[in-house]
């Protein structure tokens, strides 16, 4: 039986296929997309590592949660080529997986122990059919103190993919100083730099943000400093918000650059350098003692002679926060301007990624996400139960030239939400390329016209997993006049699968994106090729 409506749903959806089909053609001179066949899945896919052209490896999680394993594949121009099992195995003890990665064009798998009062780690090695090479390599070592938690270790590589770090972070107890701890290898395990320092702040008084490594091996590691509250309290707020430092750690010691916002906090941030030593620093930031983000910042410093080279900050505008907004959100925020609140914020962005391009210029990237936790409770019982929404919304990008100006800040409207599972088709996957950045993500099929192309209209339908409603889109901006273009891609029913975009990865190096999607126990991998 047809629904009411079917007809012209299922003539929308034929529109839809053949504007795919066109785009395609039309594309044809700049993009090559290639699938695999579906094939049933061999266990949930953690992620993919792109390799060299047409070659890249899948590392899964196969069995149950107890007696399962990890195992990896290796594919060639879309076909399985070899397969084997993750070896947890160091100095003949049981050990846990840290991850795995592509070090010098091979693949290799990391691994930590407890043992003997301290935490292990090691690197194994395996060869072209994916058999463990010899014993594990010790990179590196932390003692277990009971002043101390048992902390983690962390694997960072260089945006060259000559270098890789270890760090390692462990939380201090009571009045003990958290400790961090990094060495550094080049791709023949080479060691170029180590070192093991206590953080200089009160452990409820700081936050390590992130850590780097430059394409000289140099490694930074991103700090917030928190002030004590009024009462006292040791919470790490924004709103206590005192400083963001930057740690360099060279030949000649550890230096202290203190970023100087001119007032301003620093909400989320990204660490990016070039061949030249040039470093980075680049996010939002909001005004002190209030919520929400006021902007963008960048400043680089020129590591060669330790001295800021520029510095820049772009102010939201109201219309650009408001853009998006419902009539209804709209009058809200005007009520509470006239209550002599807040003026119109935006909240909870995470900053993305940071890309450096040929002439010195920058392209930042961020995403609003946030988590609701609704409880309800039982009046009958008394019992309560939790459902966690996870929202992944609008995008926001923006462009830095190389003499240090703004050229542009744009948002990218989209609006995800799922509950208890994390959020598995949310987000996006971008990449450059052509004088364009580009956005994939899943959407919804009215939020197009006939011809595929975005609506841009004042409401925006929340992104479709179904198979009739499920649309994944292709955003650009222009990356010379901010310019934007957004249309359908592909949709659900053309590739018999949902798309992961979490699960994509791009490989500059070859011009290669890998693309992945499911549909129940059933997979298929796909390579969108792109100018190197």
């Amino acid at each position: 039986m047809i629904a009411k409506g079917e007809p012209h749903f299922m003539k929308y959806c034929f529109a839809l296929f053949f504007t795919f089909c066109l785009q395609l053609t039309v594309d044809a001179q700049t993009y090559s997309i290639e699938w695999s066949e579906m094939e049933r899945s061999k266990g949930k896919l953690i992620y993919l590592l792109p390799n060299k052209v047409n070659e890249f490896f899948a590392l899964r999680w196969t069995g149950g949660r107890l007696l399962g394993s990890y195992q990896v594949s290796k594919h060639e121009n879309l076909k399985l080529t070899g397969s084997g099992r993750i070896r947890l195995i160091a100095e003949e003890s049981m050990a846990n997986f840290e991850g795995a990665r592509i070090i010098g064009g091979k693949f290799v798998v990391f691994l930590s122990d407890r043992r003997e009062g301290e935490n292990h780690f090691y690197m194994q090695k395996y060869d072209d059919a994916l058999k463990p090479v010899g014993e594990p390599i010790k990179l590196a070592s932390y003692s277990l103190d009971r002043k101390r938690a048992k902390g983690w270790f962390e694997v960072k590589l260089s945006a060259n993919k000559k270098y890789f770090g270890v760090v390692w972070e462990v939380p201090g107890r009571k009045e003990e100083r958290d400790l961090y701890g990094f060495k550094i290898y080049d791709n023949e395990l080479n060691l170029i730099n180590d070192g093991e320092y206590p953080l200089p702040f009160d452990p409820d008084l700081s936050v390590i943000h992130s850590h780097h490594i430059s394409n000289s091996g140099d490694y930074f590691l991103a700090l917030t400093e928190y002030q004590e509250g009024e009462k006292r309290t040791f919470l790490r707020n924004r709103l206590n918000y005192k400083a963001l430092h930057i740690y360099h750690i060279t030949d000649d010691g550890l230096q202290d650059y203190k970023l100087d916002l001119e007032g301003k906090r620093v909400e989320a941030m990204a660490m990016t350098s070039d061949d030249k030593g040039v470093f980075t620093i680049t996010g939002i930031y909001g005004k002190m003692k209030e919520s929400g983000v006021s902007g963008v910042f960048h400043q680089r410093v020129d590591l060669n002679t330790e001295q800021k080279l520029d510095e820049g900050f772009k102010e939201f505008t109201e219309e650009f926060i408001v853009q998006g907004w419902t009539d209804r959100e709209r009058k809200r925020q005007e009520r509470r301007e006239d209550r002599g609140k807040e003026d119109a914020q935006l909240y909870n962005y995470k900053m993305r990624e940071a890309t450096i391009l040929d002439d010195g210029s920058i392209v930042g990237t961020m995403e609003q996400y946030y988590i609701q936790v609704r409880t309800y409770t039982d009046t009958r019982s008394g019992q309560s139960s939790s459902t966690y929404y996870y929202y992944y919304n609008d995008i926001i990008a923006y462009k830095i030239n190389a003499e240090g100006d703004f050229d542009w800040v744009e948002k990218v409207r989209k609006y995800q939400v799922s509950t208890n599972d994390g959020g598995p088709f949310s987000s996006y996957e971008s990449f450059i390329d052509n004088g364009k950045v580009y956005f994939i993500f899943n959407d919804n099929v009215r939020n197009y016209n006939e011809d595929g192309v975005f609506s841009d209209n004042d409401r925006l339908y929340t992104a479709n997993y179904g198979r009739r409603k499920n649309a994944v889109a292709l955003a650009e901006i222009d990356m010379e006049t901010g310019e934007k273009e957004r249309r359908t891609f592909f949709d659900r029913t053309e590739i018999d699968a949902l798309a992961v975009p979490k699960l994509f990865d791009v490989n500059y190096s070859t011009g290669e994106m890998i693309l992945y999607s499911i549909w129940g126990r059933k997979e298929k991998i796909g390579v969108l090729r792109f100018k190197k």
